[in-house]
């Protein structure tokens, strides 16, 4: 356990000095805020049911960084230390694998439920933003966003040869994700085709959950969505660790 904080720590610091880590989680949702703030102010809408823009947009701005962590922040802290040689050093340790994989998932779980509370603080104290539902539940949803685009993260790492493949194959996975999220877009306006598309995307599901924990929607409605999350995270966190290396 000793070992498990002291490796948390390392990382932690490390992270804190990652620009990528940082502006993702830290800045970038603070920054939408505003900007949605500013640009649209949150005046209640008729047509997204009396809520304003702001109400609507929060949780969608929180799962897409959510997202954003998985496809570039995680395999690109991991595979920049494999490549460095980092990973070697700690192979010739007592160090399990999974201890270093549980120390990492925490500090970016961290980061990530950081960003949210500045996220939403920024949104109702900046902006009058409110959602209606249970702060215990809209964290219990965050959480299992986070964890499942963690774990696709570390699929991806397993995945991907280098740290300079990251940018390439996050931008392509991040546009149709975002484009299919509902999150820039209301679906209800896309054509069927594209609406079923949407279907298959994870950060849809990621956005619908969160929105619905948000605004206080019955988890029977939330089911679909919560299970195809908890699907990713299963699916993506057993092929991590079946694949983890320790060295390229």
């Amino acid at each position: 356990m000793r070992g498990f904080r002291s490796l948390a720590w390392v990382l932690a610091k490390l992270a804190l000095r990652e620009p990528l880590a940082v502006f993702f989680t830290l800045i970038l949702p603070v920054g939408l805020v505003a900007l949605f703030g500013l640009a649209f102010g949150n005046v209640p809408i008729p047509l997204q049911e009396g809520r304003g823009t702001l109400d609507h947009q929060l949780p969608a701005i929180a799962a897409w960084v959510f997202a954003m962590t998985g496809l570039f922040t995680v395999p690109t802290a991991l595979l920049g230390r494999r490549d460095a040689g980092t990973l070697r050093r700690f192979q010739v340790t007592p160090l399990r694998p999974a201890t270093y994989l549980a120390a990492d998932v925490v500090v970016h779980l961290g980061q990530a439920l950081l960003g949210l509370a500045l996220l939403f603080a920024v949104g109702a104290w900046a902006f009058g933003a409110r959602g209606g539902g249970s702060p215990l539940v809209v964290v219990g949803a965050a959480l299992l966003d986070v964890a499942a685009f963690l774990a696709f993260g570390y699929a991806l790492a397993a995945l991907l040869p280098n740290a300079r493949a990251v940018p390439v194959v996050g931008n392509v996975l991040a546009v149709p994700m975002l484009f299919l999220s509902g999150a820039t877009a209301p679906l209800e306006v896309m054509p069927a085709a594209v609406q079923r598309a949407a279907q298959l995307n994870p950060l849809y599901h990621a956005v619908t959950l969160l929105r619905g924990a948000w605004f206080g929607e019955p988890w029977s409605a939330l089911v679909a969505s919560a299970a195809v999350i908890v699907g990713l995270l299963v699916v993506a966190a057993a092929f991590a660790a079946w694949r983890f290396r320790w060295e390229a």
